[in-house]
């Protein structure tokens, strides 16, 4: 009788996205997953949220143009 584990999938992030706030933000990768979880209430985190939108959004629209072709 196994039980079936689920993975947490309400939360997850981008590694490359993370790594890439990580890169331009100067702040460890725990502290870039907080911001994007509201767990901070800062105007860094309101950034850090903004960039990770942008930077999705910029990634999404590539795939699908990659995708189109």
């Amino acid at each position: 009788m196994d039980k079936r584990t689920k993975k947490n999938t309400k939360y997850t992030y981008d590694p490359s996205l993370i790594k890439a706030l990580v890169e331009k933000h100067g702040y460890t990768p725990s502290y870039i997953r907080k911001c994007l979880n509201a767990n901070s209430n800062s105007i860094t985190g309101d950034a850090i949220k903004a960039d990770y939108k942008e930077l999705e959004k910029k990634l999404k629209d590539m795939l699908l143009i990659f995708n189109n072709k």
